[in-house]
């Protein structure tokens, strides 16, 4: 066991660094608040969050992992740290992504009530024992990140969090200059999360800006499409079993409406500014 966490440790480095972009934006990673993040999984999506199912470790600037602390040297500058936990918990991986659950991360323990990053449990696999997906910032938090689910083989699944906080590009090192004449351009890319569910879209109309990238989560008991109108004209997901995940970045500006190609009543819409 202790070999496994371990192999599942090392490699959760490399993956933070391949999936960086997902961490820290153009803004710019800025270091630690100082605040210990607790984070759970829950069942439902993130727009819709049911039961903690499991508690994870507090994500925070010292390694936690399973609840204990971890001695680690400080090394390089500290404004490009990532706050971090490692936590163990009693299910298989298959069942944790079959059952529709979603990784919450909070503000704080004092202000518990405001949810920073989450991220739907599901997408596709790397090899047979391991899960990589996203953690899109929530109420403006400026916090995102990556989780990254490993099945031990045992019945267990080792559950790794990154969480870095983001700001604008003054506090990343730019001069003024630099600021005004990227005004425009620089802004950081977002994502949203739609859930299907109950034979609908839930949001069924979706504001976003340029460079968004949207998910759809089948979180319902049927397969879905997410089709854009008319078919063929953009984005398609393919078939979504239940429990499949399909994202899509809107590059430009416009009204986008999709729908079901297995039950037509089901329409949605993403408004792009």
């Amino acid at each position: 066991m202790q070999l496994k966490k371990g192999i599942a440790l090392l490699s959760a480095f490399a993956l933070v660094f391949l999936v960086s972009g997902l961490v820290v934006t153009q803004r710019g990673a800025v270091a630690h608040d100082g605040d210990d993040h607790p984070a759970h999984i829950h069942s439902g999506t993130c727009t819709e969050l049911g039961d903690v199912v499991f508690p994870l470790s507090d994500v925070g600037d010292d390694l936690v992992v399973d609840g204990t602390p971890m001695a680690g040297e400080d090394m390089g500058p500290d404004d490009s740290e990532v706050d971090w936990s490692v936590t163990t918990v009693p299910a298989a991986l298959a069942d944790i992504v079959s059952g529709g659950h979603a990784i919450n991360v909070h503000e704080s323990a004092e202000n518990i009530g405001n949810y920073i990053a989450c991220g739907a449990i599901g997408g596709v696999m790397m090899g047979t024992s391991d899960l990589a997906i996203g953690l899109g910032e929530l109420n403006g938090s400026g916090y995102s990140g990556v989780a990254r689910l490993h099945d031990n083989g045992d019945g267990t699944t080792t559950v790794t969090v990154y969480l870095s906080e983001t700001s604008d590009d003054d506090d990343a090192g730019m001069s003024d200059s630099d600021d005004d004449d990227t005004s425009d351009t620089a802004a950081a890319t977002g994502a949203a999360a739609i859930d299907i569910a109950n034979f609908a879209f839930n949001p069924a109309t979706l504001d976003i800006k340029v460079g968004d990238t949207v998910t759809w989560t089948n979180n319902d008991s049927a397969p879905h499409t997410a089709t854009q109108k008319p078919s063929g004209s953009g984005f398609q997901s393919g078939t979504l079993q239940p429990g499949d995940s399909f994202s899509y970045t809107f590059d430009t500006a416009g009204t986008f409406d999709y729908y079901c190609e297995f039950h037509s009543g089901m329409t949605g819409q993403v408004i792009v500014s």
